[in-house]
């Protein structure tokens, strides 16, 4: 009798496993079809499409799982994966060696750094340096790059060493577009995006998305070239994990997970309106564009995508890794990004992950200007 009670429960086992098997491929065609077309950009839609990741790596626990029992079932789930690589693989890792690849023309370092405010915080209030403020200060100033954009900048009179602006113009950089220049030369001032730039900034402009997410542009003369730099931030992802990880009641747990799901949508649906007016400086500009900043969305994304497919993205064509940005959990995700103009090469793309001042990882591309 144990036999085939044993048989049994192993055939139940395995037919579960199967069903889940088939719901899951289902699952992942759905996602694949949804960023592969796009057809479909409602924010439900972004939902399953930013869930890819996941996706594979479910779908290779099944392979181990049926490897051990029956290894011929592993096919489906196999055959998903390597389409997803296909498909998407470049967008994911990319092979490119670190050193800069050959190429003519001038060089021109792009940086872009969601800076966190340098820890506002930190500095608030207080007439005194902070150690942790200065340090990346120091990094962002002495950092090598002729054009710097960053996200929610923030400046202060209250202390020489806070006066940002003013320290990047005694650095060199003479040029700035500030999407609040009212702020430049206050106590408290939440600037929000910025760039900066050594060379002539002949025109600019900026685009207030709602606070402190918006895009500011300058037109820039490199030599006897000009080219459009765009620095953007778009609406937060709303990821709180640490928050939900926290709580150590299962309401806290389920509050918290409301918040971060409803956040998201939120998300969603105002980065898609966000990207359309983003589209439409890139499409209106009578010279080459470098776009950078924080994109808030994932290379599985709607608005990856849009932007992926007007633009060449900076680190699918020269970066090494899997060039993750944000520095909170969950981590493993790059959201700042880069694009560029066919007319404004890439010669190479880097991730600065050692550098953990903010909560985001600080990127630079390395364009030829010609």
């Amino acid at each position: 009798m144990r036999i085939p009670v044993g048989k049994f429960i192993a055939f139940f086992f395995r037919s579960l496993l199967w069903s889940l098997n088939l719901l899951l491929a289902a699952y992942t065609c759905l996602a694949y079809w949804l960023l592969y077309s796009l057809q479909i950009e409602h924010w439900s839609a972004g939902m399953i499409m930013i869930t890819i990741p996941v996706v594979w790596v479910l779908n290779v626990v099944v392979i181990c799982l049926w490897l051990t029992s029956r290894p011929w079932r592993s096919w489906l789930s196999g055959l998903l994966v390597i389409a997803g690589i296909l498909l998407f693989g470049s967008r994911t890792f990319s092979w490119h060696g670190s050193d800069t690849q050959a190429g003519t023309g001038l060089p021109l370092k792009v940086f872009s750094y969601n800076v966190h405010s340098f820890g506002e915080m930190d500095l608030s209030g207080s007439r005194q340096s902070s150690p942790t403020v200065r340090r990346i200060l120091n990094y962002v100033l002495r950092y090598d790059a002729p054009i710097k954009c960053f996200q929610e900048f923030y400046t202060s009179t209250k202390n020489p060493d806070y006066d940002v602006v003013e320290r990047f113009k005694k650095a060199g950089y003479a040029y700035s577009a500030l999407l609040y220049p009212e702020m430049a030369h206050v106590p408290d001032g939440d600037i929000g995006v910025a760039i900066f730039s050594t060379y002539p900034i002949i025109d600019s402009g900026r685009e207030v998305f709602e606070t402190h997410n918006g895009l500011v542009w300058a037109t820039v003369t490199v030599g006897t070239d000009t080219i459009k730099i765009i620095n953007v931030h778009l609406h937060s992802m709303g990821i709180r994990v640490g928050r939900v990880l926290n709580q150590k009641q299962m309401k806290g747990v389920q509050h918290e997970t409301r918040g971060v799901l409803s956040a998201l949508r939120i998300g969603f649906i105002k980065r898609n309106e966000q990207v359309r007016k983003l589209e439409a400086y890139i499409h209106q500009s009578p010279y080459p564009v470098i776009v950078t900043g924080d994109h808030n969305d994932t290379p599985y994304g709607v608005v990856y995508e849009r932007l992926r497919r007007t633009l060449p993205n900076s680190f699918e064509e020269a970066g090494h890794g899997f060039g993750f940005t944000y520095n909170r959990l969950p981590g493993f995700i790059r959201i700042d990004h880069q694009f560029h103009s066919t007319e404004l090469p890439v010669a190479n793309f880097e991730t600065i992950n050692h550098v953990d001042y903010s909560d985001h990882y600080p990127i630079v591309g390395t364009y030829l200007v010609k």
